[in-house]
């Protein structure tokens, strides 16, 4: 008896006074931060096929040693302003100013070397001018995430594409074919639609009004791409991957909602990887001649 009343009065005591849980307090303070959050590190899965593609088969359709500077220009660029927005997020503080300066000190000396090989590329100033200006006022605005911001470095991006291929000629937009001119719209369509879209799954999910958008956006492309078919036969391909964009606006969004959860931005960049395979052999086909 007295054997199982201290037995029952330990166990009491233990429900009492239950022993708190172990933290690993200083794991904790000395765990490092995010080299993304610090400002080194773009953290917009979608953002690196956008900042890659254009330039890349810029080189792949006119090789050229000379647009290696432009090359460095843009990407250390890019790395530039998104430290700038994390920066100005951060209100301005000295911890966030090593990215900015780093990143802004290669892209000087890159985009000065670029104009002492190839003196002409300043004939693109005023063609990519008014759009960074459009890309750093959403950024001072904290508004890095607008569609307007979204648009700006897309097309931005996707200019890439006739500004590299132009250091093989003249270094002028006045070097650049029609072929090339087309494919750069359709990155610029492709990496813009992708706006809407990513954004039904992700920050808007749920949201109608932005499904709506892309899926609209994504019709107009098509039927533009089926009209183009039609002047020029020999871009079908373009019309075959503008049905199947279409169709993952509305499909992929719609799967999500049915499950009641957003997608992470992983699985959407997985999927997105194979699409744009699809995006980049289309422009191939249609506008590589």
């Amino acid at each position: 008896m007295s054997s199982a009343g201290v037995s029952t009065n330990k166990t009491q005591t233990k429900d009492i006074n239950p022993r708190p849980p172990r933290t690993d307090t200083t794991a904790t303070k000395n765990k490092p931060k995010s080299r993304r959050s610090q400002g080194w590190m773009p953290n917009q899965h979608g953002a690196w096929f956008m900042l890659f593609i254009p330039p890349i088969i810029g080189m792949i359709l006119q090789p050229s040693w000379a647009a290696v500077p432009l090359l460095l220009t843009w990407w250390a660029g890019y790395f530039t302003y998104f430290a700038v927005t994390i920066w100005l997020k951060g209100r301005r503080r000295q911890k966030h100013l090593p990215p900015v300066l780093t990143y802004g000190g290669i892209t000087a000396v890159a985009g000065v070397t670029a104009l002492i090989t190839q003196w002409q590329l300043v004939s693109w100033l005023p063609v990519f001018a008014p759009i960074i200006a459009v890309a750093l006022y959403e950024a001072v605005k904290r508004r890095e995430r607008s569609l307007l911001s979204g648009w700006s470095t897309v097309v931005a991006a996707a200019l890439m594409l006739p500004a590299v291929v132009s250091v093989a000629s003249t270094s002028t937009p006045a070097a650049i074919t029609a072929d090339i001119w087309w494919a750069t719209a359709w990155f610029a369509a492709y990496f813009g639609g992708s706006i809407y879209y990513v954004k039904t799954l992700i920050r808007d999910f749920g949201d109608k009004t932005r499904f709506v958008q892309s899926v609209s956006f994504h019709a107009a492309l098509f039927v533009g791409a089926v009209v183009l078919t039609i002047a020029q036969p020999h871009t079908w391909p373009v019309a075959a991957v503008s049905a199947l964009l279409l169709a993952r606006s509305y499909a992929i969004p719609r799967f999500a909602q049915q499950r009641g959860k957003r997608t992470e931005p992983k699985y959407v960049g997985m999927i997105d990887a194979v699409v744009t395979i699809f995006v980049v052999i289309a422009a191939f086909a249609a506008f590589g001649s």
